[in-house]
């Protein structure tokens, strides 16, 4: 009875792209969110410089 090594090869490599789509899929989630607080960050921003061209064009 020969023990074959190519069952347990397959099941590590499966397990090894799985952790490294996991991994690539928060890199993903992470880097939308950091999109998603710039976005903010710039509307937020552009307001502000809105607000103060406008106070000094009052003057």
């Amino acid at each position: 009875m020969k023990l074959s090594l190519k069952p347990i090869r397959t099941r590590l490599y499966k397990a090894w792209l799985r952790s490294r789509l996991d991994h690539y899929t928060r890199s993903l989630h992470a880097i939308a969110a950091q999109r998603e607080n710039d976005f903010h960050a710039e509307r937020m921003l552009h307001r502000a410089v809105s607000r103060t061209k406008a106070k000094l064009q009052s003057l």
